[in-house]
């Protein structure tokens, strides 16, 4: 029986201006990606929202799909409760064979110092068979 599941991939920026690869396998069930979303998680007071905090870029299937190259923006807890708009979740349509994933995550330096380390969480909206 075929359904969507959504599940995340959390890495973690120790120090700015850091490139984090990505490496590591979507559930075996999955046969394709939907779309995805990503999170900065963190809080820094200094920081407004931004909308290039960082970048980052997924191959699928072993670098055969190059599939997402986007910017990931930043919002602040001010901002974010004050917003009626909500990023959601980037369509894609592309089929997968062996689940894998690569590619990277890059700081693009948008912190004043000193640098917090923080988190990116990236959800995949998959169908699973």
């Amino acid at each position: 029986m075929e359904s969507v599941r959504r599940i995340s991939h959390v890495i973690t920026d120790e120090k700015p201006g850091a490139i984090v690869p990505l490496d590591f396998q979507l559930p075996t069930e999955a046969t394709q990606c939907l779309g995805l979303q990503t999170t900065v998680t963190g809080l820094f007071p200094r920081v407004k929202s931004v909308v290039d905090f960082g970048e980052i870029s997924i191959s699928f299937n072993g670098k055969q799909n190059h599939s997402f190259h986007h910017l990931v923006s930043y919002e602040n807890a001010n901002a974010r409760q004050a917003s009626s708009i909500k990023c959601g979740l980037l369509p894609l349509s592309t089929v997968l064979t062996g689940g894998s994933v690569t590619g990277f995550y890059r700081d693009l330096e948008r912190q004043n110092s000193p640098f917090m380390p923080y988190q990116v969480r990236i959800y995949f909206s998959l169908r699973t068979s």
